[in-house]
């Protein structure tokens, strides 16, 4: 289950498919060391999470940096390691949603992700962000004035759990936007990026809670009334963040807000047992389109779409796209094309159609997927199988 989207973040910044750019999964079956039943570490097969050295091709930051232009890149999918990029700022993310459990976890919070940022000095400035999205922080007391505690009644050890892992999702963004926010204060760059995953999780927990009606056997009337808002007040939210980020940026920024997938109610069929405290109500396979908002100068003013109209792009799209703004080539490879139709007359008669460029040249060689410290594939799988419900087990 949800292989797929980890698959197109990386399909939307290569701008070719996953057989090319080579990150095929969550995760690849590697050699490397698991814990026996005395605890000792011994060789063994272990399902590691696909890393920025797996891509087999550049993707658009480093397609920017190597051409001049300044790029600011907070938590995109598959950054870790940061790789090192000119004129760049990277704050990787190893694990996107449940990042926040590796980067506050005992031992690792005290000696610092390896590699986690490029500049590696960069690790100083966002120390206190960091801090500030630990447990018990302001981010948790914003957590709970937006999304309430847990109260006894019916499935209360379900919704505690869910709401655990929730939280740290909810601590990872408001980290990162926090980070992202400081970083554009000290310098807009040329290329912008962050990701948020607070949406995606949200959909996936509490879809039955939000449309009851919808599923089989409806969830207790209790918890549905507890957890039918969660989905609305995570967008708001989501929306908040936004704000604060455009706050920083100039009026002349041209802004793409995407997601790679919509979402839809999923496992209606279930059995009651699983409707009273189940995960994976919410999910996008065969779900509607993700968003694509663009906005800024010389974008060409539309509004909202028609519903036969609104499929403007696909993924391939992204990266062209991101490069004709920066004034640069596009990929030899690149399977997709420049959105000029978003953008005026005007603007394209001052901005001809892109040439293109061989970029894969050079790049450095693919490497097996790695790991920031021993164990960590093990804390990333067993929050995707047991935790968020994101791969079925033994997969």
């Amino acid at each position: 289950m949800c292989t797929l989207w980890r698959v197109l973040w990386s399909t939307l910044t290569a701008g070719v498919p996953p057989q090319q750019h080579g990150i095929l999964n969550f995760a690849a079956s590697m050699k490397g060391k698991v814990e026996n039943d005395a605890g000792e570490l011994v060789d063994g097969m272990v399902q590691m999470p696909y890393t920025s050295n797996s891509r087999a091709v550049p993707a658009v930051w480093n397609m920017a940096g190597e051409n001049g232009r300044s790029v600011l890149n907070v938590a995109w999918w598959v950054t870790w390691p940061a790789e090192e990029v000119p004129h760049s700022r990277i704050v990787a993310s190893y694990a996107a949603q449940v990042q926040g459990r590796l980067l506050w976890k005992s031992g690792v919070w005290e000696k610092g992700l390896p590699e986690h940022t490029w500049p590696r000095e960069l690790r100083q400035e966002i120390l206190p962000a960091l801090a500030g999205g630990a447990d018990g922080g302001p981010l948790s007391a914003a957590f709970v004035r937006t999304f309430g505690k847990v109260r006894p009644g019916p499935a209360r050890d379900f919704r505690s759990h869910m709401a655990g892992l929730f939280h740290v999702a909810f601590r990872g963004d408001g980290t990162h936007v926090r980070i992202m926010r400081e970083q554009l204060r000290r310098e807009v760059a040329d290329l912008n990026m962050v990701y948020v995953g607070l949406p995606d999780v949200a959909g996936h927990y509490y879809w039955r809670y939000r449309e009851p009606d919808r599923f089989r056997f409806r969830a207790d009337e209790r918890i549905v009334g507890e957890l039918q808002g969660h989905i609305d007040k995570v967008y708001q939210q989501a929306d908040a963040w936004l704000g604060e980020l455009l706050a920083e940026v100039p009026e002349e920024t041209i802004v793409l807000v995407l997601s790679d997938h919509g979402m839809h109610a999923f496992n209606t069929e279930t059995p009651e047992d699983i409707a009273q405290g189940g995960l994976q109500s919410g999910g996008h396979e065969d779900g509607p389109d993700g968003v694509f908002i663009v906005a800024g100068p010389g974008v060409e003013r539309r509004g909202l779409l028609p519903a036969a109209e609104r499929r403007v792009a696909n993924v391939f799209d992204v990266t062209p796209t991101l490069l004709h703004w920066l004034g640069l080539d596009l990929p030899d490879s690149a399977r997709g094309v420049a959105l000029r139709g978003l953008m005026t007359a005007e603007w394209r008669a001052g901005h001809p159609e892109p040439g293109r460029k061989d970029y894969d040249a050079g790049f450095r060689a693919r490497t097996d997927p790695r790991e920031p410290y021993i164990g960590a594939s093990e804390d990333f799988m067993t929050d995707l199988v047991e935790g968020l419900g994101y791969i079925d087990a033994g997969k």
